[in-house]
């Protein structure tokens, strides 16, 4: 009894967890929304990732883009992601791996590593990509590339555009530069 009673308290403890990350991205930033890691892999590669490159992801989530551009592209990713579950999960995913680097902070704070990214990698609604778009054109770098999946700014065109498929559903890829 005493086993199940602990069992129960560390379910409860972990679903309070997941329940009070959401909500606390979704009342002051943006719920996080997964992407399928081929939609991920067409991005990256669209951008022209190259090894030894350095992709920065805004909102990382779990961590899956900056695994992929590891893996696949033999890049340096930093992730920045601000719901508390999604940080824990990529922290986990990229234990040991001494190319990945994963920081819970808020965009203020990233702009140093944009400044130094060949490539900034973004899956953010509309709505995220409105409060941010000023701040990631000011702190970019000249040569700087900005690979946007299914979302696009509103006050920058993008140079080119691309589909891939994206959960199912056909999605564009928008890719910017300064």
């Amino acid at each position: 009894m005493l086993i199940l009673l602990i069992i129960f308290i560390i379910f409860l403890f972990g679903f309070i967890f997941w329940v009070s990350s959401h909500l606390f991205s979704s009342i002051f930033y943006v719920s996080y929304v997964n992407s399928s890691k081929s939609a991920i892999f067409d991005a990256l590669k669209f951008a022209k990732l190259k090894k030894g490159q350095k992709l920065v992801d805004l909102g990382c989530g779990r961590g899956d883009a900056l695994i992929i551009a590891v893996k696949n592209f033999g890049a340096k990713a930093t992730g920045y992601e601000i719901s508390p579950l999604p940080y824990l999960l990529a922290k986990i995913r990229i234990f040991g791996n001494r190319s990945i680097s994963v920081h819970c902070r808020v965009l203020q704070k990233s702009a140093n590593d944009l400044k130094n990214a060949n490539v900034i990698y973004l899956y953010l609604l509309n709505s995220a990509l409105d409060k941010v778009e000023d701040f990631i054109f000011e702190n970019i770098g000249e040569n700087t590339k900005i690979v946007s999946l299914a979302f696009k700014f509103k006050k920058h065109q993008p140079k080119k555009e691309a589909i891939t498929t994206n959960l199912g559903r056909k999605t564009k890829i928008y890719l910017y530069q300064k």
